[in-house]
């Protein structure tokens, strides 16, 4: 009985497996290729203060972009004041900061210069500050918090 009942079992296997349809499922993907941009880059614009002044009630400068490309995001600019000196250093020493983040647009390359202003409170010496594309190699700029910044000329404002 276990004889013949094995020869059935090994019988039945073996016709099913040699008579039934082999199936194999293939799947296909698609390779993506992404590129993320991390931006900002260095646009290759350059920021250069053209004059800076004083008024009768409100010191001024003008800045332009002098590089070789367009800016590609606004910038931003301070003040800095100092009672009796440079308000800011060749080293990035800087002294009272009276306003900051200021907004500087974008310029087109050799544009026309933008005026930036600021009313001062008191007596001494004032200094406008320009951050630059802070991808911008630096080279002799004068770097604030890390940032290669360009500085206007010492503004006496003597009320």
């Amino acid at each position: 009985m276990w004889n013949f009942g094995l020869a059935w079992f090994v019988l039945m296997f073996l016709s099913l497996n040699l008579t039934s349809t082999t199936n194999a499922l293939f799947i296909s993907q698609v390779k993506m290729e992404t590129s993320i941009e991390a931006g900002p880059w260095f646009d290759h614009s350059t920021l250069s203060f053209t004059n800076a002044s004083y008024d009768s009630n409100e010191i001024y400068a003008y800045i332009q972009n002098v590089g070789q490309g367009d800016m590609a995001l606004n910038s931003t600019y301070s003040v800095y004041y100092s009672p009796n000196g440079n308000p800011v250093g060749p080293h990035g020493e800087v002294g009272e900061l009276v306003i900051s983040e200021g907004v500087i647009p974008k310029m087109a390359v050799n544009g026309d210069p933008i005026k930036l202003t600021y009313t001062p409170l008191k007596k001494g010496f004032y200094m406008f500050v320009a951050f630059q594309n802070h991808e911008k190699p630096v080279g002799n700029e004068i770097l604030l918090e890390g940032l290669p910044v360009t500085v206007s000329k010492k503004i006496n404002v003597n009320k």
